[in-house]
C-alpha cells in the first residue's frame, strides 16, 4: 500500500484530486513491484515517473517498470559520456 498511497499523493499534487484506482485489486502490481525492484527503488521510479511522462497512469507505471528503469538508465549514461566528451574537449583546448 505504501507505493500506491505514494502515487495518490502524486498524483494528487498534480491533479489536484487523488486518482480512482482500487486499492485491493492494485495492490498485487504493488507488491510485485516492490518484490521486484525494492520500496526505495519504486520510490524513485515514481518521482522520475511524475517528473517525465506528461500524463502519468498507475497502469502504465505498473505494467511498464521495467521500461522506466531502461530510461533511467539511459539518462545516466548519457550523463556520463557528457562528462567524458567535456572532460576531453577541456584537455584538447589546453593543449
Amino acid at each position: 500500500m505504501a507505493i500506491l498511497s505514494r502515487y495518490s499523493k502524486l498524483h494528487a499534487a498534480r491533479y489536484g484530486e487523488r486518482p480512482s484506482l482500487n486499492m485491493n485489486v492494485e495492490q498485487w502490481a504493488a507488491d510485485m513491484l516492490i518484490e521486484s525492484y525494492g520500496l526505495d527503488e519504486c520510490y524513485n521510479l515514481l518521482d522520475y515517473y511524475f517528473d517525465a511522462a506528461e500524463h502519468p497512469t498507475w497502469k502504465y507505471f505498473a505494467n511498464y517498470a521495467e521500461k522506466i528503469v531502461e530510461a533511467i538508465k539511459r539518462v545516466e549514461q548519457d550523463k556520463k559520456e557528457r562528462m567524458e566528451m567535456r572532460k576531453r574537449a577541456r584537455e584538447w583546448v589546453n593543449e
